[in-house]
């Protein structure tokens, strides 16, 4: 079930998680992926609410040194109407 949220996203809720929980979501959710070598798998998020798997939302981070990585930028289940992205530290 892939919708394409983007317009829709303004209604959604939005729950922060905390920076270092982001990373470990990053890691095993898209690295994996992306290094899983002969295996054909890909870990999918599930909604901690619902159970329904969650929609990925990326970007890319302009580098310098290697001209550019892609990092989950969001979570987001429809069914529950949430998006879930990385908490931002107080400036």
């Amino acid at each position: 079930m892939s919708t394409d949220l983007s317009a829709d996203l303004a209604s959604f809720a939005v729950r922060p998680v905390p920076f270092d929980e982001w990373v470990d979501i990053d890691t095993l959710v898209h690295r994996s992926s992306v290094t899983s070598g002969d295996f054909d798998y890909v870990l999918r998020p599930l909604c901690p609410d619902c159970g329904a798997e969650a929609e990925i939302e990326y970007e890319t981070l302009d580098m310098e040194e290697d001209g550019g990585r892609e990092v989950i930028s969001a979570l987001v289940c429809g069914a529950c109407r949430v998006l879930w992205e990385p908490d931002q530290p107080d400036e």
